[in-house]
């Protein structure tokens, strides 16, 4: 039943989240479906990203509970089993309180599009009044690939583990420009949001992205744990 290339894809994920600066404290999870049955892999909820092992990653089934450990997960397990049974299409979810996502959502909207590769999250963005699975299910479109949860982070979705950490790390940068530019900078007109998201999948930069996240995974682990280079 185990399946360890799954697993080995979870803390690869998990590292390569810590890498760019999402994993330092507890909180916050990954998890990919284990295609065609109803169960998937997602860690503990004792472990940062930064220091999660192999033996950290367990297979959970679609009712939230652990298939062969007595390990506890995090309690927003609930919405990964309730989004895989909504969202056939998702292969795979990340929810992080990084901090740039943080402040974001403390904003309580979808981010501003303000840069070409932010140009995949236009109108396929929701946000949900809470994180229990009752409130993104009523939240969630077909489309939609983040979920703002207002004053406490964001998920991203994806048809494969990567495409979800991509779009996370990316959501990510897409959340710091938000907050930091002021408040009247002109976003991206419609027609021009539609045009640069065609280009940017055209160029494969999610795909990129992933690989670029897996290198840093592996420079910045020192066979313990990650130590993240954030600038």
């Amino acid at each position: 039943m185990e399946n360890e290339d799954l697993r080995n894809q979870v803390l690869e994920a998990c590292r390569g989240l810590a890498a760019c600066g999402l994993g330092a404290g507890i909180g916050g999870h990954v998890s990919v479906r284990y295609r065609d049955e109803p169960y998937f892999y997602m860690h503990v909820f004792d472990r940062a990203f930064e220091e999660m092992q192999l033996e950290d990653i367990l297979l959970f089934d679609f009712e939230g509970r652990p298939v062969d450990s007595g390990r506890s997960p995090s309690l927003g397990i609930e919405f990964h089993h309730g989004i895989y049974k909504q969202r056939p299409d998702v292969q795979s979810i990340v929810h992080s309180h990084g901090f740039w996502i943080t402040a974001q959502a403390a904003l309580a909207r979808a981010p501003r599009i303000l840069n070409n590769v932010s140009t995949v999250f236009y109108e396929r963005t929701c946000v949900s009044p809470n994180d229990d699975f009752s409130s993104i299910a009523k939240a969630l479109c077909d489309d939609d690939i983040a979920i703002v949860i207002p004053w406490h982070g964001a998920i991203t979705l994806g048809g494969n583990l990567g495409e979800a950490v991509s779009r996370h790390v990316i959501f990510d940068y897409t959340a710091r420009m938000d907050v930091t530019l002021p408040p009247d900078a002109p976003q991206m007109p419609h027609e021009q949001c539609a045009d640069l998201k065609e280009l940017v999948e055209k160029a494969d930069y999610y795909s990129e992205t992933w690989k670029m996240i897996q290198r840093k995974a592996k420079a910045t682990y020192d066979g313990c744990r990650v130590i993240p280079v954030v600038f």
